[in-house]
C-alpha cells in the first residue's frame, strides 16, 4: 500500500512536469548537516546554552536511532522493491545505503522537536517547526526515495528524542550528578551500536550481478551519526563540567561569534570532515570525523572566542541575554 501511494504521487508529479523538483530539492537540502547545526550552534553561542542543548541533543538522539533502525530493518530503497517508482534524479546523491526510516526526516524531526521544546512559548517557532518538518516529510515522498512508512516512523523517533531529552535536561536541571549518568549511558549506547553495526549480518541481494547495498559501505555509513550524536554529548558535558562559558557579550561581540563560527564550521565540514571521508573506507575514521566538528564547536571555539573577547575585542554596549 505504501508504495502504491509513493507511486499516485509520482504520477501527479509527472503530470505537472516536476515544476516543484527544485523546491523540494531545496527543502530536502536544509534538512541535514550544517543547515541543522550551524543555527542550533549560533542559539549555543549567543543566546541560551540551554535551549540550544534541547535542540542539538535532540537532533543527535533522533538520528542516532534512526542509524540503529536502518541498520536492524535494513529495508532497501522504493526503486528496487517496485519497477514503477522512479524517483527525481537531483534526489539520488543523498539517498544512500538503506530506506527505514527517513534520516532526512529522523533529523529535521528531531531538531525542530527540540526547538519546539526549548522555545515553546513561542507560537511561531512551534508554527515554523511543524511546518518544516512536514515540508520535509512530503519533500521525500515527492522525491521518490521515501516511503510513507518511511517518514511516519522517522517522525515518531524525532518526536520520541524531542521528549526524552527535554525530560533528561530537565533531570540535570535537578540533580547535581545526572549529567554524568546521561553521559556514561550514551557512551555505553555509542559503543553498543558501533559493535551492533559492524558484527551484525546485512541481505546480500544482487541486481544484473550487482550488490543492491554493499554491506562493508553500509558499516561504513552506520558509523557516521552515532559520531555526531556522540560529539554533540560529549562537548554538551565537557562544556557543561569544565568549559562553562557564558553566553553574554555586545552585539558586535555576537555577530562576530556567528559569522566567523558559521564559516568555521562549513569550513571545517567542506574541507576536512567531507574529502578525507571520501578518501578513507574505515568506519571508526568516520566516527571520529563526524565526532569532531560538534566537540569542536561547542567546546574549543567557545573558549577560544571568549579568549578573544576578554582582551577588549569589539566592545560596546554589552546586552545581556543568558
Amino acid at each position: 500500500m505504501d508504495l502504491d501511494f509513493l507511486y499516485g504521487i509520482q504520477c501527479w508529479r509527472e503530470s505537472i512536469g516536476g515544476c516543484f523538483d527544485n523546491f523540494f530539492l531545496f527543502i530536502t537540502l536544509i534538512a541535514v548537516d550544517y543547515f541543522i547545526m550551524v543555527p542550533a550552534l549560533i542559539i549555543y553561542w549567543n543566546f541560551s546554552k540551554r535551549r540550544a542543548a534541547n535542540i542539538l541533543c535532540s537532533y543527535g538522539t533522533s538520528i542516532f536511532f534512526g542509524a540503529f533502525f536502518k541498520a536492524t530493518f535494513s529495508v532497501y530503497r522504493p526503486w528496487v522493491r517496485d519497477a514503477r517508482i522512479k524517483p527525481v534524479p537531483g534526489a539520488l546523491g543523498a539517498a544512500t545505503g538503506y530506506s527505514f526510516p527517513s534520516g532526512h526526516v529522523s533529523s529535521t524531526s528531531g531538531f525542530y522537536g527540540g526547538m519546539i521544546a526549548a522555545f515553546k512559548k513561542y507560537w511561531w517557532v512551534i508554527v515554523f517547526g511543524i511546518a518544516m518538518v512536514l515540508l520535509t516529510m512530503f519533500s521525500r515522498l515527492y522525491l521518490g526515495v521515501h516511503t510513507p512508512q518511511d517518514v511516519l516512523v522517522a517522525l515518531a523517533v524525532g518526536a520520541a528524542s524531542s521528549v526524552l531529552i527535554a525530560f533528561l535536561l530537565n533531570l540535570c536541571d535537578k540533580y547535581k550528578n545526572a549529567d554524568i549518568i546521561i553521559y556514561v549511558i550514551a557512551t555505553i549506547l555509542v559503543i553498543g551500536l558501533l559493535l551492533y553495526i559492524s558484527l551484525k549480518s546485512y541481505p546480500l541481494d544482487y541486481i544484473d550481478g550487482k550488490l543492491i547495498v554493499d554491506p562493508k559501505k553500509m558499516t561504513v555509513d552506520g558509523f557516521k551519526d552515532p559520531g555526531v550524536f556522540f560529539g554533540i554529548m560529549t562537548g554538551w558535558f565537557i562544556e557543561r563540567r569544565f568549559v562553562k562559558f557564558d553566553t553574554n557579550g555586545t552585539t558586535a561581540q555576537k555577530v562576530a561569534r556567528a559569522v566567523v563560527g558559521g564559516f568555521l564550521y562549513i569550513a571545517w565540514e567542506t574541507l576536512l570532515v567531507g574529502p578525507v571521508g571520501k578518501i578513507v573506507d574505515n568506519g571508526i575514521m568516520h566516527f571520529f570525523l563526524k565526532m569532531s566538528t560538534p566537540l569542536l564547536f561547542m567546546t574549543l571555539y567557545p573558549i577560544i572566542f571568549k579568549k578573544i573577547e576578554s582582551k577588549g575585542f569589539l566592545q560596546n554596549r554589552t546586552v545581556n541575554s543568558n
